[in-house]
């Protein structure tokens, strides 16, 4: 990707859990890819990239790019499709990568809440400076109880400015609908219940409020109205 392009988006994007997992072998040389790319087109399956070491090497040089650039890197975390190995989306796995020097300044979003892992996800954005959350695709895909227990979750331990609300919601305009009327409805609950908990103030929670639904992601991904 050339410079002139990089300039015309605002991130990119990792789905590699959907292949072999979140657990990216930092050290895969280029060598060991460029073999693994021979193998899988010989073989020839469109789409299907099996072979891990090309898909994490990709996803490493992304992740230059994506610093380089100062782009942030969107990873796919938590629940999906039945092609998603569960146990391989959780973000913890993404260990080597946030304590690797090279990409200690590439910020990282964790998708789709992590769910079921959302309080690891908490914990990670706690810990790494790099770490933000989002908690789409959880909101409106859950039950009621789920969607608000997801995002009580994420915010047990991750800063408020640190979380970001998104739809996840695509090709239907129905689901940019829902995703926005029970995200105001979950929000209002979870900070309602902290004002109740005594955690946040009513003006503290105003506040959250306005950092989550556009504050955040306008300050992140660098929204310029």
């Amino acid at each position: 990707m050339n410079v002139t392009v990089a300039g015309e988006i605002v991130g990119l994007k990792s789905i590699a859990a959907y292949y072999f997992g979140l657990d990216i072998n930092t050290n895969v040389t280029k060598m060991e890819a460029e073999e693994a790319l021979q193998q899988v087109l010989s073989v020839w399956k469109p789409v299907l990239v099996a072979n891990k070491n090309l898909v994490d090497y990709i996803f490493l040089i992304s992740l230059e790019f994506a610093q380089s650039h100062e782009l942030p890197m969107q990873i796919h975390t938590g629940f999906g499709d039945r092609g998603l190995n569960l146990r391989m989306s959780n973000p913890l796995y993404l260990h080597n990568i946030l304590e690797d020097k090279r990409f200690a300044k590439c910020r990282i979003v964790l998708l789709h809440t992590s769910y079921p892992f959302s309080k690891e996800a908490s914990y990670l954005a706690s810990l790494y400076s790099q770490v933000y959350l989002d908690f789409g695709l959880a909101i409106p895909k859950l039950s009621v109880h789920g969607m608000v227990s997801a995002v009580k979750d994420l915010l047990e331990q991750a800063p408020l400015n640190k979380v970001m609300f998104s739809t996840d919601a695509y090709a239907f305009p129905e689901l940019f609908y829902l995703g926005a009327k029970n995200a105001r409805k979950v929000v209002f609950t979870v900070l309602r219940d902290s004002c109740i908990d005594g955690d946040l103030t009513v003006s503290e929670a105003v506040e959250a409020a306005k950092d989550l639904f556009a504050r955040n992601s306008i300050n992140f991904y660098k929204i310029i109205s």
